[in-house]
């Protein structure tokens, strides 16, 4: 199941889009509508988690081009939170989510290439 799965986001972007529209739509929300949480740094955790899953999703969907997506997710969590500066509602510019978003990236990668593809290999 895990091996189709794999097979199918390696053969389209969609995901990989979907998912970037996703953290651009959460990133949006105003403060207020984000349920508190259940404990000290756990948005850290939520910036590691969705980046994390942003850089897998965009190197299983493309082959080659490592480093452009590695750059492009940084760049990417940096962006958000000018963003957020911008917005008109209770969200502000927070350099620690920038690197939270830049840690979950560099965490997807390294899990990509030491558990995703040591597993795809034994499979073929």
């Amino acid at each position: 199941m895990i091996a189709s799965l794999l097979k199918f986001l390696t053969t389209r972007n969609w995901a990989a889009w979907l998912w970037t529209f996703a953290i651009l739509i959460a990133c949006s929300l105003p403060g207020k509508s984000i349920p508190a949480a259940p404990m000290m740094g756990f948005d850290k955790i939520v910036h590691i988690g969705l980046f994390c899953v942003w850089i897998i999703l965009w190197l299983l969907a493309t082959r080659g081009k490592v480093l452009f997506y590695i750059l492009l997710g940084m760049a990417y969590g940096l962006a958000l939170e000018f963003y957020q500066q911008l917005l008109p509602f209770d969200r502000s510019f927070d350099w620690w989510d920038a690197v939270a978003d830049a840690v979950g990236v560099l965490f997807g990668y390294y899990f990509k290439i030491l558990v995703i593809d040591r597993y795809l290999q034994r499979l073929y």
